[in-house]
C-alpha cells in the first residue's frame, strides 16, 4: 500500500531545510536521522513538476534528492517531459542532474542526450542529438557536443554541429543557434542558395534582429560571384492597433566586367520601399473619440532601375517585375454624409534612361457627398468634385478639375413588378494645360445626359434550383453642344492624348442578366449580356456587344467571356476557360484573345495584336503528403512578337513528411533589364529548392539559366 509521508517530523525536516516544499509518495518509506529512502511507484511533487521513479533517497545534509530506475519520468517545466534512468535534484541551488536522458515538448521536439542538468529555465547538455521526426526512425537528426537551452527566451544554440539527412552527413557547423518557440526571436535565420548563369553562384544571408513585439529589422546581404555584392535592409513596425507597416532600403553594386559583358546603364542599384497603412489618426492624436474616420494609405518605390527589384531574394508583397512603378498616397476623412480624400501618384518609367517625361499625380483632392433623399423618398443625388494635376519636368502639363452630379427619381409599377428610373448626370470639366507655349492652354466641357431606365428583377423558385432575372433597357439622351466638340479639335495631338472628355452619344442600352441557385445557396450558372444601339452612327449602329457567362456542374467549371465589335466586325476579346478538379486533383485549360483595332488614314483596320495564349495547368495529389503540379503557357502569335517566349512552362512538387517538407520547382520567365541603349528582356530557365525542417525553418536555393538579350 502507498504510503504518503507530509506531514511527519523527518519530511518536515526536508521542507525546512529546502526552499521548496516536497511531497513524497512510495509503496515503502523509510527515515533515518533526516534521510529518506523510497521504494516501488515513488510519485514526487516538486516545483510546479511530477517526478515517477522506480526509487528515490533524500540526503538531508547535502539537500540531495536522487530519483533512480529504468524510466524515470519528470513532467512540468512549461510542457516539458524529461526521461532518464537518474535525475539528481539540488533543493537549495535548484539545480537538477540527469543521465542518459530524453527530453520533449509540446513542440514535438525531442533531445537525447547522454547527460546534462536543469537550472530555473536553462538547460545544458554535453553530447546530444535532436529531431522533430518519429524517435526509432528519423528522417533527419543534428548531433551536437554541447548545447544549451534558454527556456525563457526559448532559444537553443548548439557547438559543433552535425546535420544528418537519412543517416547522410549534409551539413557541419562549428555554432548553430535557433528558436524553439512560434514568437520572432532575434538571431541569423537560415541561407539562401542559388545559381543562375547571369550572376553565378548567389548566397544571401538574412540576419534577424527582434529587440520588441511591435518592430524588428531583418538584413540581407548577399553575393552574386560573376556579379558583384549588395545588402537590403528591412524594418516592420506595428506603431499602434490600427497601424502597421515596413521600410526596406537596398543597394547593390556590380563588377566593373558584369557591366560591361551585359552593357548595362548603372552599375549601382538602390532603391527606398514603405508599405504603411493607418486608421483613427485624428481621434488617436486628438485622444477622444470623432464622429468620422480617416485613414492613411503609403505604397512606395523610389529606385533608380528594374534590377533592384530583381536583385531581392524576397520582394515586398505590392511588387512584381513590371518595368513601371507606382507609388502611392491616400489620404481620407469620411463620415455618413462626406468623404474627403487627398491622394497622390508616383511613377518611375524603369524603360527609360530619365525620368522626366514620365507623367505623375500630384496631387488629386476629392469631394464627395454620399447618396442623399431631396424632398422624397424615391429622388436622390450626390455630389462629387475632383482636382487632379498632372504634371512631369519635359511635356505638357494638365489640371483638371471634374464636377459630377447625378440625380435620379426611382419608382415601381405593376405590384413592384417592373420599375422605372428617371436620371439626369450632370458633367462640368475643366481642363488647364501648361509647361509649354500653346496656342490654346484651356478647355471647359459641360453636358449634361438625361437617361431613362426600364427594369425588374424576378425571382423563382423549381423543384431543385431558384432562378433570378434581371433585364433592364436604358436609354440615354446627352445634350452635346457641337461648340464643344469643335474646340476639343482645336487642341493638339498632344493635349488630346492627355485629356478627352468622352463625349456620349444617344444610346439604347440593353441588359440583360440570370442566375441559376441551387436550394442550399450554390452559384450554378450566370449569363450577363450587353448590346447597346446608337442610333445616331452614320457607319455602324450597335455598339460593342458583351456577353459573359459561367457553368458549375459537380467537379467541372465552365467560363467564356466574348466581346464583338460591330464596327471592325471583328472579336476584339475573348476568353475560355474550362476546368475539372475535386479533392486532391485539378485540371485547368484556358485561352486569352485580345485585339485592339483603330482606322488608318486609308481606311484600312489596323490590328493590334495584344494577346493570343493558351494556358494548361495540372495538380494532384499523389497521397497526403505527396503532390504535384505543372503547366504550360503557349503563345500563338509568337511569331509576331519576336521578343516573347514561344512557350513558357512550369512544374514542381511538395512533398510534406511532417518533421520536414520539401518542395521543387522549374519555370520560364522573361524579366526586363535596363542597358545603355534602353530597356530589353532577358530570358531565364529558374529552378526553385526549397527544404524545411519543422520546426526551425530551411534552405532555399534556385538556379536561372539566363538566356540571349532580346529588343
Amino acid at each position: 500500500m502507498r504510503k504518503l509521508i507530509l506531514l511527519l517530523i523527518p519530511l518536515l525536516t526536508i521542507i525546512a531545510y529546502s526552499v521548496e516544499k516536497i511531497e513524497l509518495m512510495a509503496e515503502d518509506l523509510n527515515a533515518v536521522d533526516g534521510n529518506i529512502t523510497a521504494k516501488g511507484n515513488v510519485v514526487v511533487h516538486y516545483q510546479n513538476s511530477i517526478i515517477q521513479a522506480e526509487s528515490a533517497t533524500y540526503d538531508r545534509e547535502n539537500h540531495i534528492l536522487t530519483l533512480n530506475g529504468e524510466r524515470v519520468e519528470l513532467m512540468g517545466y512549461s510542457g516539458s517531459k524529461i526521461q532518464s534512468n537518474q535525475i539528481t535534484i539540488n533543493t537549495k541551488n535548484k539545480e537538477t542532474h540527469f543521465k542518459k536522458s530524453f527530453i520533449s515538448d509540446n513542440h514535438d521536439i525531442w533531445i537525447f542526450a547522454d547527460s546534462g542538468f536543469k537550472q530555473d529555465d536553462n538547460m545544458t547538455f554535453k553530447s546530444s542529438m535532436m529531431s522533430s521526426c518519429d524517435v526509432k526512425n528519423s528522417d533527419w537528426t543534428i548531433y551536437s557536443q554541447s548545447s544549451h537551452y534558454d527556456g525563457k527566451e526559448h532559444y537553443m544554440t548548439m557547438r559543433n554541429v552535425k546535420v544528418k539527412l537519412f543517416d547522410v552527413p549534409v551539413l557541419y557547423t562549428p555554432y548553430l543557434g535557433f528558436n524553439t518557440h512560434s514568437e520572432r526571436a532575434s538571431g541569423l535565420l537560415f541561407p539562401s542558395f542559388g545559381y543562375s548563369q547571369m550572376d553565378g553562384f548567389v548566397y544571401e544571408q538574412p540576419i534577424y534582429w527582434a529587440p520588441s513585439k511591435s518592430w524588428d529589422i531583418e538584413i540581407n546581404p548577399q553575393i552574386r560571384s560573376k556579379r558583384g555584392e549588395g545588402v537590403y535592409g528591412t524594418f516592420r513596425f506595428a506603431d499602434s492597433p490600427y497601424s502597421a507597416g515596413g521600410i526596406r532600403f537596398g543597394y547593390f553594386q556590380d563588377k566593373d566586367s558584369f557591366v560591361e559583358e551585359y552593357d548595362l546603364e548603372n552599375s549601382e542599384h538602390y532603391g527606398f520601399e514603405m508599405l504603411y497603412n493607418s486608421t483613427h489618426l485624428i481621434e488617436r492624436l486628438l485622444d477622444k473619440p470623432m464622429d468620422f474616420t480617416d485613414g492613411l494609405y503609403l505604397d512606395v518605390a523610389l529606385l533608380n532601375d528594374i534590377d533592384y527589384i530583381y536583385l531581392q531574394k524576397k520582394p515586398m508583397y505590392h511588387f512584381g517585375m513590371s518595368s513601371f512603378m507606382e507609388s502611392k498616397l491616400n489620404y481620407f476623412i469620411n463620415d455618413d454624409d462626406y468623404l474627403l480624400g487627398v491622394y497622390g501618384k508616383y511613377f518611375i518609367d524603369t524603360t527609360q534612361n530619365d525620368n522626366n517625361k514620365t507623367m505623375q499625380i500630384l496631387p488629386t483632392i476629392q469631394l464627395h457627398k454620399y447618396l442623399q433623399t431631396a424632398f422624397i423618398d424615391n429622388l436622390t443625388y450626390s455630389l462629387d468634385f475632383t482636382a487632379n494635376n498632372y504634371t512631369r519636368e519635359d511635356g505638357i502639363t494638365l489640371k483638371l478639375g471634374e464636377f459630377y452630379a447625378p440625380v435620379e427619381y426611382t419608382t415601381s409599377i405593376f405590384d413592384d413588378f417592373i420599375s422605372l428610373s428617371l436620371k439626369e448626370d450632370i458633367y462640368y470639366k475643366k481642363a488647364i494645360y501648361g509647361n509649354e507655349p500653346l496656342d490654346i492652354d484651356d478647355y471647359n466641357y459641360f453636358n449634361m445626359v438625361t437617361r431613362a431606365k426600364i427594369f425588374t428583377d424576378l425571382t423563382k423558385k423549381y423543384g431543385s434550383f431558384v432562378h433570378v432575372v434581371q433585364p433592364s433597357i436604358t436609354y440615354s439622351l446627352p445634350s452635346n453642344d457641337d461648340d464643344e466638340f469643335e474646340k476639343f479639335e482645336d487642341l493638339n495631338d498632344e493635349q488630346k492624348k492627355l485629356y478627352s472628355p468622352g463625349f456620349e452619344e444617344e444610346d439604347i442600352s440593353l441588359r440583360f442578366s440570370q442566375y441559376f441557385y441551387g436550394l442550399g445557396g450554390d452559384l450554378i450558372f450566370y449569363q450577363r449580356f450587353i448590346q447597346s444601339y446608337l442610333p445616331e452612327q452614320e457607319e455602324y449602329n450597335w455598339g460593342n456587344l458583351s456577353n459573359e457567362m459561367e457553368y458549375k456542374i459537380e467537379n467541372w467549371k465552365f467560363y467564356n467571356l466574348l466581346i464583338y465589335s460591330h464596327e471592325f466586325n471583328k472579336i476584339s476579346e475573348m476568353s475560355s476557360r474550362i476546368n475539372w478538379g475535386g479533392k486532391g486533383y485539378g485540371v485547368g485549360i484556358s485561352h486569352s484573345f485580345e485585339r485592339i483595332y483603330s482606322w488608318t488614314e486609308d481606311e484600312e483596320v489596323k490590328t493590334y495584336d495584344k494577346t493570343n495564349e493558351l494556358k494548361l495547368d495540372f495538380g494532384y495529389a499523389v497521397t497526403d503528403r505527396l503532390s504535384f503540379e505543372v503547366g504550360m503557357t503557349y503563345d500563338i502569335d509568337y511569331d509576331k512578337k519576336e521578343e516573347e517566349l514561344q512557350t513558357q512552362y512550369r512544374a514542381g512538387f511538395k512533398y510534406d513528411k511532417g518533421c520536414w517538407n520539401l518542395a521543387l520547382g522549374m519555370k520560364q520567365e522573361i524579366r526586363p533589364i535596363q542597358t545603355k541603349d534602353g530597356s530589353k528582356s532577358i530570358e531565364e530557365n529558374i529552378i526553385g529548392f526549397q527544404l524545411n525542417f519543422v520546426p526551425f525553418g530551411g534552405i532555399a536555393m534556385s538556379t536561372e539559366d539566363s538566356s540571349e538579350q532580346r529588343y
